[in-house]
């Protein structure tokens, strides 16, 4: 695995006059919370098939544990643990949100890219090789892009929550990125600093990343076009969840 390159008092909106020498390697993270039954059998297929169409790029796997209370526990560990021996395990015993487990993730990272996505890899494994290949080409940041057939699946409640979410973001915020809320980013060096200057716990922590890329001229935001897996299934969101998330949304709106 390669050496990171660390550069002490970085400022973030502040970008080196050089790059630093990239490594062909990413690490992938993907936060869990009370995951379904089964699902490391699903893990281990789906990263099986992402190493498979990567071939010879090598690929650190970093699984968050946000404080579930089910199906995360000693025998899941030991099972992670025996069908992917490489893993590194982020077990926090306490839920703190979506955001967090990110960063915790991203803080264990040891390659110069890093990529996020879901647990049950929603958007396939050709997508992140998609990401992956726009880093390779100089992108700071690569944001994934749900179109319309995305909103044609969604719950009703879901999707007016993801359409006004799209409009603030793009209208309100000015985002570079319309559908910052997409579980798929990857990041270099540059990105990372952002990110790990976020504050938000929640799934808002998107935006949150999104809203202070977009204000530095010098990164270079990309985007690739997703669709989820015919066979996903959609979480509810909760009252008390979407009025958190609209006092994360108001404190975005004052750090403007």
């Amino acid at each position: 695995m390669s050496e990171q390159l660390f550069i002490k008092h970085v400022t973030v909106g502040t970008k080196p006059m050089y790059k630093q020498v990239m490594t062909p390697g990413f690490d992938l993270i993907l936060p869990c919370f009370n995951p379904p039954e089964g699902w490391v059998k699903t893990l281990e297929h789906h990263f099986t098939e992402l190493v498979n169409i990567m071939e010879n790029v090598p690929v650190q796997l970093i699984v968050v544990n946000d404080g579930s209370a089910r199906n995360f526990g000693p025998a899941e560990i030991t099972a992670l643990r025996k069908a992917i021996p490489d893993i590194i395990i982020v077990d926090n015993l306490v839920n703190r949100g979506k955001g967090y487990a990110v960063r915790e993730g991203i803080r264990r990272a040891w390659y110069d890219f890093q990529i996020y996505t879901d647990l049950d890899f929603p958007f396939g494994t050709a997508a992140l090789k998609q990401v992956y290949m726009q880093l390779i080409e100089g992108a700071d940041i690569v944001a994934g892009e749900r179109g319309r057939q995305y909103l044609e699946v969604l719950p009703v409640k879901r999707k007016v929550v993801t359409l006004i979410s799209r409009v603030l973001n793009r209208h309100v915020l000015g985002l570079k990125v319309g559908d910052a809320q997409a579980g798929l980013k990857g990041i270099n060096y540059y990105g990372r600093q952002v990110l790990l200057a976020t504050q938000i716990d929640g799934f808002l922590y998107d935006s949150e990343f999104i809203h202070k890329a977009s204000k530095l001229s010098e990164l270079n935001i990309a985007s690739v076009d997703i669709t989820c897996r015919p066979e996903i299934n959609f979480s509810s969101f909760g009252i008390r969840l979407l009025c958190r998330e609209l006092l994360n949304y108001i404190s975005i709106l004052k750090s403007r």
